[in-house]
């Protein structure tokens, strides 16, 4: 059997959301636009899941916007931002972002707006005080990640609200690796949009939400009809909905402890391998990580030989994101982190979820010490440093 242990790609669906999936496929439930007993059967159903999804990040329903995912949310925020915003023509973020929002800033930035991109220390954190320092009349949106999806950096960005609003811009936070593993709550951050994506805590892909703040004005960028609340249009995935409501309520009655014991079985599988693999290194911060996320440099091999290596043996992993072509790009995180490209090229990410067990773990352990001491046998050292 494969130990999963790519959770920040995507957590296995939940028993909860299965179960929910069943029971509404059961039941056949109709539109939950429509006027009807099965549409307002439906639109019951539609509106719970908006609660619990709420629920989980301190939210009302009436803010969350059901969207198609992470990808999704992260594009209305930013289009329906700058769409709403009538003059103003800068958005401020960092170099380390997932790329459903570089690839948007890059498409604004080919539009003739600016982009003020933040680098991050050695660690992965981004300085708020050169995000402050950015923030000008001009600025629309600043637009900037909770937790970083490949090395798990925390970001403080509490303090950006107050300084945001004052200037008039628009303050986003793409929380969709936080939400259901540390504790997020709208309020506090103090922004006014959030991205939520429901496959990250095991409902199935191709559900998300974005909070939108009261009064927060953002445009739809699709144009259709006035489905919630009319910023996104079209039929809403209510059995995707329904089941990112059972997750997420899941998620929310287990955190504190499956953050303790995910934490603890990481640790577990860190101290052993710095035992094992000698100058193995932690990339991002030892404390203010995210509980579940280590990534790590392995001395003399290459990432992609390791992934494979360690796939054949049932253990699955991942690394840098892959180009059209398939070969694997060194992470624009890790050089954004002041990796080299051979680092970069040499490092692996290790997720661990709901789902992961202290027994896996102990397997794992084992299984990567031996397949690194094999692949670094077999691996020119040549090879290695060119790459």
């Amino acid at each position: 059997m494969p130990i999963y242990l790519d959770h920040n790609a995507g957590a296995p669906l939940r028993a909860e959301a299965a179960g929910a999936i069943s029971r509404l496929l059961a039941e056949a439930g109709g539109n939950p636009s429509s006027v009807h007993r099965a549409g307002q059967r439906s639109r019951r159903m539609l509106e719970t899941a908006r609660a619990q999804v709420a629920a989980l990040v301190g939210a009302e329903p009436r803010q969350m916007v059901f969207t198609s995912g992470g990808t999704e949310s992260n594009n209305l925020a930013i289009f329906g931002a700058i769409t709403a915003s009538s003059r103003r023509r800068k958005i401020i973020s960092s170099e380390i972002e997932h790329s459903s929002i570089l690839a948007p800033l890059a498409e604004l930035e080919r539009r003739g707006f600016e982009v003020a991109r933040v680098a991050p220390d050695s660690d992965g954190r981004i300085d708020p005080a050169r995000v402050l320092a950015a923030v000008d009349s001009e600025t629309a949106l600043i637009t900037l990640g909770l937790a970083n999806s490949e090395v798990g950096t925390i970001q403080d960005l509490a303090q950006l609200a107050s300084t945001c609003h004052n200037s008039g811009a628009l303050f986003h936070v793409d929380a969709a690796q936080a939400v259901g593993r540390i504790p997020v709550d709208v309020a506090a951050l103090g922004c006014d949009l959030m991205t939520l994506s429901g496959h990250k805590l095991g409902a199935p892909a191709g559900i998300g939400a974005l909070y939108v703040r009261d009064f927060a004005g953002i445009a739809p960028v699709g144009l259709g009809g006035p489905h919630e609340s009319g910023k996104r249009a079209g039929t809403p995935n209510l059995l995707g909905a329904v089941a990112f409501g059972v997750a997420a309520e899941a998620a929310m009655s287990a955190l504190d402890e499956e953050s303790e014991r995910i934490n603890s079985v990481a640790m577990s599988l860190l101290n052993r391998l710095r035992e094992t693999i000698p100058g193995l290194r932690l990339n991002g911060p030892l404390i203010g990580r995210l509980p579940n996320t280590l990534n790590l440099t392995f001395p003399g091999v290459l990432g992609e030989s390791m992934l494979i290596a360690l796939d054949l043996e049932g253990i699955e992993v991942s690394m840098g994101s892959a180009c059209a072509a398939g070969a694997v790009e060194p992470s624009h995180v890790l050089r954004a982190m002041g990796r080299s490209a051979a680092d970069a090229r040499s490092s692996l990410r290790i997720s661990l979820g709901w789902n992961n067990t202290a027994e896996e773990i102990d397997a794992v352990a084992k299984v990567i010490t031996a397949v690194w001491r094999r692949v670094a046998d077999a691996e020119p050292p040549s090879e290695v440093s060119a790459r």
